[in-house]
């Protein structure tokens, strides 16, 4: 009785997984590569005509056979490379890959290719707690310490929660007024920069922030709980989706392969989902001189564009976006920099929400820490050893960081934070982007070149801003 039960609930488990599983169009699956938590493609059943291809009756190269030869079929010259950010899982992204590539498609001349990976939260802690020691995947090792991971995992939550705690507080009463105006003296250096920066207004009624600050003080109870939580999965999963960005180019052996193995697999091309990728990509570019790139990757997805462009910097990336990315200053500088001296035609962008909503957005009534996801990174996911490892995507960061590291390339930068339900920035929803989940909305139209340029228009006294920043050129 007991065995087949068993059978059964096996049989209604492989059912509910089969019937779960996206089917996509043939015309999506030219546009879209989905990568697993291992840096391996993952295949979907597709629609061809009256019938469903399944995932086992083609491979990856066939894909990308049939991708290559969309993308000259097309015409089209321009090829838009966008990747999603972390804390997603690939079945999830189907659906809105299927949108955006039929927008993107239909009202622009791009042919986009749209990068997903396994990236969820929970997922990744429990990869942390059970399989990855050392930066590599263990069946021995991995479950064996699983419990000493977890004790280590819960006594930082406890020793550190009266240092977050303090942290979340400071600015809890301070002024949430205007960006503050810079002195004479900094208004002049910035002007003498050739870095290109901007920064739209805050509009929001001045009792906003005296709400939010009532709602922050009413969460304290709640932080106590949410914070350690935050504190254990957060911190490590935020490590697994890090290396996750590095097995999609080159994927990790496990700890118990053989040296034979080891060896022949060192000395194989590199065979991650996006090496492959982009060797194809880099062949039809040597065959077919006139393409160009523009590159776009939200929150983790320029972790991904950094690898790309350090692996691959011989492809002709013309525009290179990164909208509130979560990447460190110095992981970015390193990986664009070079690329920039080169081709002295591209410019990099980098898009950030207003800095106030980056310090003070309140996250579910204030029971989460405050802040954007930025925030959390730079306070309790990552371990900056100097201003230089805070995240790029935060404004203050990019404007006051950026400069000194890019020097030889400051002209071919752009920096430029959206205001909030300012119609100079918020030009297509007011209200957005307003977080850092709002961007990569289909909505913002984010691969129009409208949406990265500095605004052409802004009232400015002897070429300063109010907030004391040059006019965009």
């Amino acid at each position: 009785m007991s065995k087949y039960f068993i059978m059964c609930f096996a049989a209604a488990v492989c059912l509910l997984t089969v019937s779960c599983q996206p089917v996509i169009s043939k015309f999506t699956m030219g546009k879209m590569v989905a990568i697993d938590d291992e840096g391996d493609p993952k295949l979907y059943a597709y629609q061809e005509d009256d019938r469903i291809v399944e995932p086992d009756e083609y491979s990856f190269d066939l894909q990308l056979d049939q991708m290559m030869s969309a993308i000259q079929n097309s015409g089209r010259k321009k090829i838009l490379i966008y990747v999603f950010g972390g804390m997603n899982s690939v079945d999830s992204m189907v659906s809105t890959t299927e949108e955006m590539a039929r927008i993107i498609y239909s009202q622009s001349d791009y042919y986009p290719i749209f990068i997903s990976w396994e990236s969820t939260l929970f997922e990744c802690y429990l990869d942390h707690l059970f399989m990855i020691r050392r930066g590599v995947k263990s069946y021995a090792f991995g479950p064996a310490l699983s419990p000493f991971y977890l004790m280590v995992d819960l006594g930082r939550a406890a020793t550190r929660l009266p240092i977050n705690l303090v942290y979340q507080s400071c600015g809890t009463f301070s002024s949430d007024g205007d960006f503050p105006e810079l002195d004479n003296d900094t208004m002049k250096k910035i002007n003498n920069m050739k870095m290109r920066v901007y920064i739209g207004k805050d509009n929001y009624p001045g009792y906003y922030s005296a709400l939010a600050r009532t709602s922050y003080i009413t969460g304290l109870p709640l932080r106590i709980i949410t914070t350690p939580a935050i504190d254990t999965c957060g911190k490590n999963a935020w490590d697994i989706m890090k290396r996750r960005s590095k097995t999609a180019f080159i994927k990790a052996q496990p700890l118990e392969t053989s040296v034979e193995k080891e060896i022949k697999t060192a000395l194989s091309p590199s065979d991650g989902a996006m090496s492959r990728l982009m060797d194809r990509l880099s062949g039809l570019c040597r065959e077919h001189t006139d393409y160009e790139f523009t590159v776009i990757g939200h929150s983790m997805g320029p972790f991904i564009i950094n690898e790309m462009i350090a692996r691959y910097p011989e492809l002709p990336y013309k525009n290179i976006v990164y909208m509130a990315p979560a990447c460190s200053v110095i992981e970015t500088v390193r990986a664009i920099k070079p690329y920039l001296e080169r081709n002295p035609k591209s410019t990099f962008y980098t898009l950030c929400i207003h800095p106030h909503r980056d310090t003070q957005d309140m996250m579910v009534y204030g029971c989460l820490p405050r802040g954007s996801v930025l925030e959390w990174i730079d306070l309790y996911l990552s371990d900056p050893v100097s201003a230089d490892d805070l995240t790029l995507g935060q404004w203050d960061n990019a404007v006051f960081l950026m400069p000194r590291l890019m020097n030889t390339v400051q002209s071919q930068v752009v920096v430029k934070a959206f205001g909030l339900r300012d119609p100079v920035t918020n030009t297509i929803v007011l209200d957005m982007p307003g977080q850092h989940t709002d961007f990569g909305e289909p909505v913002l139209r984010f691969w129009e070149p409208a949406f990265w340029e500095i605004p052409s228009i802004t009232a400015t006294k002897n070429g300063i801003t109010k907030n004391g920043i040059k006019k965009g050129r």
